[in-house]
């Protein structure tokens, strides 16, 4: 387990952190545990570990909606998917020791 030396600041507004703080205690871990993972995820994804976007689906082209379907279909075909059991059992043994990065 690597060591925890080091400490991120960040400024948000002050809602924004409350409801992001309730979340991730609502799934049983931390918005601290969250951002260790995100930056875990992005060093195994060479970049941020999902696709940033602007648009709501509301603001979408058909065309555009189309082409994530297409995408999450592949991801479909390709194995890249868990069951929701799956995730449950990762995120269950992952917080419930702490030591196993790979979530």
């Amino acid at each position: 387990m690597m060591a925890m030396d080091a400490t991120l600041q960040i400024r948000m507004n002050g809602e924004l952190k409350a409801q992001v703080e309730e979340l991730y205690r609502s799934l049983g871990t931390s918005f601290a545990e969250a951002v260790r993972i995100f930056a875990q995820q992005s060093l195994r994804e060479g970049g941020m570990p999902f696709r940033p976007t602007l648009k709501t689906w509301d603001e979408m082209t058909q065309e555009e909606i189309h082409q994530k379907l297409l995408r999450s279909q592949e991801d479909i075909q390709m194995g890249r998917v868990y069951s929701q059991e799956d995730l449950d059992t990762r995120m269950r043994a992952r917080f419930s020791h702490g030591t196993d990065p790979a979530v």
